[in-house]
């Protein structure tokens, strides 16, 4: 039988006291586990998660997610076996390649090709967390000589690693080379149909996989706000270039105008990020 767990998302936007102190009130509601993202341009999500592994005692604590083109594979490796240390087994690890238009656009990171270069990051990743030597010349990812001090050759950190997607492609990778899923943000019932079917076909072992899902909530008093607030962030989602259309063919929806949504959000204006810019008396136009 499929084990169903109910765990709480905590955004990077709000202040680093806030989510610490949402963070143990979880941990006292008996909430599953707890995800701290990496929202571009906040607060760094893996400061917050040492000290949220720290102070808490059961919850699983897991990184939702961690971009794999910001971050090399030593590096990731070096901060998750440190958390590991803290955590034990409490620590999930997710990460992903975030889009397009911030890696490349934003960072002048090349984004190459998303599917290899995940492969290659996962195959890294893990033969450093099992301590092992890595010498690895990819397509995408190089690495010399490569070891963790800390980790002895039979080390074996049991720590999931989940890996985010949307297409078929993605979704296949993540069953065959990472230990799970995490499906979009705000998932769809029809997508999350749709991965798992595509997931399980590739799902060679005997273990079960993690499939994490996500479901936005906005908790206010005013309904009036609160969906407001909630249409600004599921526009701004839709909007990403690629993601959008990604979303809205997986979900089965075709009566949303992206152009429109696009032109809202100013992605034709040079900002990093155009949800922070985003003039709030455009939202009753969602």
């Amino acid at each position: 039988m499929v084990k169903k767990n109910f765990g709480l998302g905590l955004t990077t936007a709000m202040e680093a006291n806030q989510i610490i102190d949402l963070a143990k009130r979880a941990e006292q509601l008996g909430f599953d586990s707890l995800w701290i993202s990496e929202d571009p341009y906040d607060r760094h999500s893996l400061a917050l998660t040492s000290i949220i592994t720290y102070i808490t005692q059961k919850i699983k604590i897991a990184t939702g997610i961690l971009n794999v083109y910001t971050m090399n594979p030593v590096y990731m490796a070096m901060a998750v076996a440190t958390l590991a240390e803290i955590g034990k087994e409490r620590i999930v690890l997710g990460i992903g390649r975030g889009v397009r238009s911030l890696i490349e656009g934003d960072l002048h990171i090349p984004y190459g090709s998303p599917i290899t270069y995940a492969k290659e990051y996962l195959i890294t990743l893990k033969r450093l967390l099992a301590g092992k030597r890595v010498s690895y010349i990819g397509k995408e990812i190089k690495l010399s000589n490569s070891k963790l001090h800390f980790l002895s050759t039979n080390t074996k950190i049991n720590i999931p690693i989940l890996l985010a997607a949307m297409g078929p492609k993605m979704i296949s990778l993540a069953a065959q080379y990472a230990d799970g899923v995490i499906l979009n943000s705000c998932t769809s019932i029809e997508h999350a149909i749709f991965a798992r079917k595509i997931f399980y076909k590739k799902w060679k072992r005997k273990s079960e996989p993690i499939i994490a899902c996500s479901l936005w909530t906005n908790v206010n008093d005013d309904f009036e706000t609160a969906l407001m607030q909630m249409k600004k962030r599921v526009g701004f989602l839709l909007s990403i270039p690629g993601f959008g259309e990604a979303f809205l063919k997986y979900s089965n929806l075709t009566d949303v105008d992206l152009s429109k949504l696009r032109k809202v959000f100013l992605w034709d204006k040079p900002y990093g990020d155009p949800l922070w810019h985003f003039e709030h008396a455009k939202i009753k136009m969602l």
